[in-house]
């Protein structure tokens, strides 16, 4: 069971491979690839894939290409029977837009399920309830409402991808993100959960593989990789893969400093930590306007192109004599009712 390896993000990492992708595109697909050598070792009797396989609903053709040779390696070539299905990054937002997971229908033991609906799928000897990510609202009520195991079944495993209900923490606040019911989850022998992208159980016998690779630096201290489930004497095996690391430097308080010493600091903590093959992120509180005004930019682009990623936030100090009225809490609706 794996999920959200979300092929062709980070598209707009600044360092760009011979081929025209970027070196931070080629961390996903390794991470990606290395989890397919690992089942392809362990011989599975089946793989899911829980959704996002891809980040966008239309990838790149050079994503595409690196996805179809990963997919008929590990369910034609190493006869794997494999299901996958879309999640909220890869599914469709128009009903007359297909999607880019259709393409892979040809492939010899894939089993795709990507239309918004729910599939009942046989695949080596267990019933697969499978959910795709829904178009609208009502369609994934009623959908989830035919969501059932099958009594005759030795093993039953029900897919989805959206936020376990109730739990908060799961939550990535995404516009299309779609709640997922723990009462439907009941029943199954497994859940095989996509979108939290960090591997954790929310209910009986459900569980989120988590992401392949570090997309977020709320993922900075979460191992990568898929589970291995055993569904005969119940165990779950979790095997990690050799995700890029990201540092959140502590915060630096740079009240008083001038916009050298300020490039300085930053300069020692990027050394301190090796910052060359490292996502790093570095806040800086309390810049005043005027050591904002005299920051040489040029050394902290210098900077930034001899680290690997490096994100400097630079925060103006608080004024506390001038409070705004507090009007409440703003939010924004589901917009695909």
């Amino acid at each position: 069971h794996r999920a959200d390896t979300h092929l062709g993000a980070g598209e707009n990492h600044p360092r760009r491979a011979p081929d025209g992708l970027t070196e931070r595109q080629h961390d996903i697909i390794r991470t990606f690839t290395e989890a397919i050598d690992k089942i392809i070792d362990l011989k599975p009797d089946l793989c899911i894939h829980a959704g996002d396989l891809f980040h966008t609903v239309r990838p790149a053709n050079r994503i595409m290409a690196i996805a179809a040779r990963q997919l008929h390696r590990l369910a034609q070539a190493a006869k794997i029977p494999t299901l996958i299905i879309t999640g909220n990054h890869d599914a469709p937002k128009q009903s007359g837009h297909g999607p880019a997971l259709d393409v892979f229908r040809t492939i010899d033991n894939l089993h795709v399920v990507a239309d918004s609906h729910m599939e009942h799928v046989t695949i080596a000897g267990a019933s697969v309830t499978a959910l795709p990510h829904c178009l609208t609202t009502d369609i994934r009520k009623a959908e989830l409402a035919r969501c059932r195991p099958d009594p005759d079944a030795a093993f039953n495993i029900l897919v989805m991808h959206g936020v376990a209900a109730g739990m908060e923490e799961f939550s990535m606040v995404e516009l299309g993100e779609q709640e997922l019911p723990l009462e439907v989850m009941e029943g199954y022998d497994y859940v095989a959960l996509g979108h939290f992208h960090n591997f954790r159980r929310v209910a009986d016998r459900a569980w989120y593989s988590g992401s392949t690779e570090r997309l977020s630096q709320s993922e900075r201290e979460a191992d990568k990789g898929f589970i291995e489930a055993n569904l005969t004497d119940f165990s779950i095996t979790f095997h990690k893969v050799a995700s890029r690391t990201m540092i959140d430097v502590p915060e630096i308080d740079a009240t008083g400093l001038r916009g050298d010493e300020i490039v300085d600091v930053v300069k020692k903590r990027v050394a301190e930590i090796g910052g060359e093959d490292k996502i790093v992120r570095v806040r800086l509180t309390n810049v005043s306007e005027e050591a904002r005004k005299t920051i040489p930019t040029e050394e902290f682009q210098r900077l930034r192109q001899q680290s690997y990623a490096l994100d400097i936030q630079i925060q103006r100090p608080q004024n506390k004599t001038n409070h705004q009225p507090t009007l409440g809490r703003a939010g924004i609706g589901r917009l695909d009712k």
